[in-house]
């Protein structure tokens, strides 16, 4: 949308067990191409 502001809000709070879980599945989605990491400035 042209002229509109990014949202400004925290990260989502996560238990460690959930991270670690979180990390694992993002991990997994890079090893297969689906996900890379942010190129933007």
């Amino acid at each position: 949308v042209p002229g509109a502001a990014p949202v400004a809000r925290a990260p989502y709070r996560l238990a460690p067990s959930g991270m670690k879980d979180l990390s694992e599945q993002l991990k997994e989605l890079s090893d297969k191409g689906f996900i890379r990491p942010s190129s933007s400035p």
